[in-house]
This record gives C-alpha cells, structure tokens and sequence, in this order.
C-alpha cells in the first residue's frame, strides 16, 4: 500500500537518466531481444551480467494461491487478483522497480497551475486484445462505468468530468486538486478494458474472459484451480513479452508450492512460508527474492463488539502481545515492528507513530482499570462474563497466519482472556468480512495483512481511518470511528500542497495509533522464489509482488 507524481511536469526525466518515453518505448519503435531489456532495465532493476540477451519464447509455471473466483479486476480490488490482472490488463499508470510511479498506458501529464485541470497524452499505437484501438474514448468509458457501476474505490478520484480532446489527448476536471490521483490510477480496479468486447461478453462474461491490453492474453480460467494466458501478438510495447505462455496453478497448502518447485513442477513460487525460503535460500539451483513494500501484519480489533469498544482493552492487547517473539519464531527474523497503522516506511506520506511494547504487567493493569478481573484458573471476568475472543484467519494465504493466530491465542490467555481461532477458506475470506456487520463473519480479531497497492497515504486515510469506510464501503474492520480523525482526514485531502496535506497526515497518524483499532504486529517483506534459469523478473512495492510479465528463462 507509495509516491505520487505531484508536480509531474511534461517531458520531465525519471530514475537513472530515462525519460518516461524511453522507459515506455512511447515512439513505438520496435525493440528485439537485448534491446528490449534495455529499455526496461529501470523497470525491471539490476539482472545478472550472463542473462544479458533474453531469451523468446518457453512456458512459465507459477505456483500460488488460490486468489479469486473470477478474474474481473474492475469489479474487485484483492491483492491477490491484482498481482495476476497485471499480466492482461493494464492501467494508466504503473510503479517501476525504484518504487517510482510511471505514466503506462499514459504517454505524458500536465497538471494546471491550481491542480483542477489534468491532461494526459496516451500512449499511441495501442491496441486491445480483441483488436480495438485503445484511446482517449476508452479512458471515458472505463472511468464513467467505474461510477456508473459504483464498483471499488470509484468514489476515490475527486473527478467532475473527463474529455477526449481528440483520439489521444484526455482532459480530467477535478473537483479539488488531488495530488494523489495517479496513485489511485495504477491500482488494478482502475485497469483499461476494451468496451467493445464488454459490450460482447457482458458482466458475467467478464469474470471468465478478458480483453485488456497487456503482454499476455487470457486463454483458460478456471476458479480456484488454473489461469492460463498466452503472448499477446500485438503487444505494444515492441519486443515483449518473452515468454510464451504463464500458467498459474492454484495450490492452497503453502508447503506443497514450495515442494512443487523444489521438485521442478513450477518454475516460481508465491505467497510461501518463511521456513521453506530458509531452507530454498541454502539450496542450488533456486534465487530467493525479497523486498520490503507496502505490506503489514495485523489484526483489527472489532470496536463494535462490548468488550472491545474500551480504548483500555483494545491497547492492553497490544501490550499482551510479543511481536518480536512473533517475527522471531514464525517470520525468522525477516520483519521489522510496524510503526504505524497500516503504513509502512515505504508508503508516501508515512510518518512514525510508535510500537506498544511487549508489557504483560501493563496489560494486567489496563485491564483491571477496565473492569475485568482474574477470576478462576486466571481467566478474566466482569459482571459474570468472561472476556472471551474469536480470533479469524487463514491458513496459508501468506507466510504464517494461522501460526500468528495460534501464537496470539496463547499470549492473550497468558493475560487471562480467551481466544477461540476461526480458520476461514482463503477463497472466500475478504467476502465474507466485506459485508455489513449483520451479513458479517463474525470475529473480535481479524488477522490480516494490508497492501497499500496506490503506495500513497491517501488510500489508508480513506479506506480504512475513516468512519464511512466501514465494510461494505471500504476496509476499516475495526469498526474504527472518531470524529477528530473524520474532520482531520477531509482537511488534508483539502490541503493546496502536498507537504501540508502529509503535515495533516502526521497527526492523524499518531492520533489512529493512540486509539489502537489494531494489534500492531510487523511490516514484513514480500518473497518469492524462483528456479534460478527464471530471470527479468522485478518488484512492484505498493502492490507487493513481484511480476514475471517479462521475463524469459535461460537454456541450461
């Protein structure tokens, strides 16, 4: 969940010396082979001297986990939908390999002087799948039916009208300046899809098909079990992809990804756990990668529920928890203590709030000052009920959720509260906790991890602080309301600067911190690993993962 392009000028010069138009091959030129990778070496970061010359052509099989029942990316924003929608659709904008936000499907931007006027060139020569050109009619459309449709985050853009000037050339009238807009713009529920081809296949049609216009096209889906695509012939950036055909294999147990690469089956594994990337990190034949983005570990605090709406409760947890002892045991060493809610160092306009630290006496206190008193056996009471949580979970969704849910258990019964843990078919999970809260699945404790995919402060502000971002509007599973922070938050999206508006951000901040909505656990690194003939593959920070769109694999 980083940077924005506030003060973007046009034909302005990004990372190590190339140009937006280099980076993007805006002329159209064609590229082969090594001359490809050149062009997109700041996007895909440092590669090993001997993998100089791609190489065309192969399969590469992923191994991941389950992530979706369908494969609309409009209609839906899941980390996990996302990471694989990047490889068909594409968005306007998009982050490179130095956590630089780039113009994609955007060739260039100009922002008026008072920020109510954005314009973009788009990028020329630009094709969908299904052979319809893309230009300034479609960048209407898609962004029109994104309200139209009230699908995810379209109320995120402070947009008042949008005009194509001509075939490539977008005018967007804003009804306030929002320095954060081409943030919002790369996240994959804001992804270019082809009207004629919605018009053809319909809603429906869509979570099956797709017809955007990235590197590779859409030939199988099949929920829960494999997603198949092959290389989009006329791809418009010339020279890529290399690779022939990625396959996605669904595989919910996160030891059998790692045996299956282990054994040869996959060429890359995600989403795998911290013992196994030990042990793949020792042995020859694989490259483990790893980067810290924008993602944390967490568990919300249900503030609608009796027990939990004390501010004294909610905190004594967090001081009743050993997030070292955590990172330690389960994560090995690979995390470092969040420091603000939902924000990593990583997201622009993050400022450091603190760490509770690991205080069983001050727990103890906090919860005797509440009412709740030990009782038999320790276990804590008040007016003849004990205090007593359901803790919810995955189990292999990512490295070490169903541990964490076990190892808090443990360490809120060492305080004297309960702890039941619920483990939830990752499938269906986000589902079911984004409905209102009688629809609800039911829980004091949701162990979860937050991305902020923007990478701009902006996107916690308003989908998780606010009161009105309570499912099923956005994703403040706490139940998190306070009026102070309300006010705070439309005053810095307000803000005629970006500097003042992360001012009011810093504060809100340290203000959401002190309320405790969560159990603060750990920023951690996102990992994969791969067989190491797999090269050209990067990091996309905000998004947390690391796409393989273009990459190709050595000969040995």
């Amino acid at each position: 969940m980083t940077t924005g392009v506030h003060g973007m000028k046009h034909g302005s010069r990004m990372g190590k010396g190339i140009s937006r138009r280099d980076l993007l091959s805006a002329a159209g030129a064609t590229l082969t082979g090594g001359a490809a990778l050149s062009a997109l070496r700041p996007l895909l970061g440092a590669v090993p001297a001997q993998a100089a010359e791609p190489i065309y052509g192969g399969t590469l099989t992923i191994a991941f986990v389950p992530f979706a029942t369908h494969i609309d990316a409009n209609s839906a924003n899941i980390s996990t939908l996302n990471e694989v929608a990047k490889y068909f659709y594409e968005t306007l904008f998009d982050w490179d390999a130095d956590g630089k936000l780039v113009p994609s499907l955007v060739q260039s931007e100009q922002i008026s002087r008072d920020g109510l006027t954005v314009t973009w060139k788009l990028q020329p020569g630009v094709k969908f799948h299904d052979g319809t050109s893309f230009n300034a009619a479609a960048v209407k459309w898609n962004l029109e039916r994104k309200g139209e449709k009230k699908q995810p985050l379209y109320d995120a853009l402070f947009v008042r009208r949008i005009d194509a000037v001509d075939d490539l050339t977008v005018r967007v009238t804003m009804t306030q300046p929002q320095p954060g807009l081409a943030a919002w713009l790369s996240l994959p529920t804001f992804s270019m899809y082809s009207p004629s081809f919605v018009q053809k296949v319909g809603d429906d049609g869509l979570k099956r098909q797709a017809s955007g216009t990235g590197p590779f096209t859409v030939q199988e889906f099949r929920a829960n079990e494999i997603l198949r695509l092959r290389r989009a012939p006329q791809y418009w950036r010339k020279g890529l992809p290399y690779l022939d055909e990625i396959v996605f294999r669904m595989v919910p147990s996160i030891s059998a990804r790692a045996a299956m690469l282990q054994a040869g089956d996959v060429d890359m594994a995600l989403a795998l756990s911290i013992p196994d990337i030990a042990r793949l990190r020792h042995l020859k034949g694989f490259r483990v990668l790893q980067q810290l983005g924008s993602q944390q570990y967490y568990l919300a605090i249900n503030a609608a529920h009796d027990p939990l709406k004390d501010g004294r409760v909610r905190r004594a947890l967090n001081h009743a928890v050993d997030k070292d002892g955590i990172m330690r045991t389960v994560l090995l060493g690979s995390a470092e203590f969040s420091t603000a809610n939902f924000l990593t160092r990583k997201v622009d306009g993050y400022a450091r709030a603190g760490v509770y630290p690991y205080d069983r006496a001050a727990a103890a206190r906090l919860l005797d000052e509440a009412g709740w008193k030990p009782g038999p056996g320790g276990m804590r009471a008040k007016d003849g009920k004990s205090l007593s949580l359901d803790i919810a979970t995955t189990s292999g969704a990512r490295s070490g959720d169903v541990q964490i849910a076990e190892l808090v258990q443990g360490m809120l019964k060492n305080v004297g509260v309960g702890a039941n843990v619920n483990v939830v078919d990752s499938a269906t999970f986000l589902a079911r906790v984004n409905l209102p809260i009688p629809q609800q699945l039911p829980y004091d404790l949701l162990n979860l991890a937050v991305n902020v995919f923007s990478g701009d402060a902006e996107y916690v502000m308003r989908t998780f602080y606010l009161t009105s971002a309570w499912p099923p509007a956005y994703y403040n599973y706490a139940h998190y309301s306070n009026p102070t922070v309300d006010k705070d938050v439309d005053a810095a999206l307000r803000a005629p600067t970006k500097a003042q508006r992360d001012q009011i951000f810093a504060r809100i901040i340290k203000q959401v911190y002190a309320d405790t909505p969560t159990i603060l656990l750990c920023d951690v690194p996102t990992i994969a690993a791969v067989q190491d003939t797999v090269q050209g593959v990067f990091f996309n920070g905000p998004a947390n993962n690391w796409p393989a769109k273009y990459a190709w694999k050595e000969k040995r």
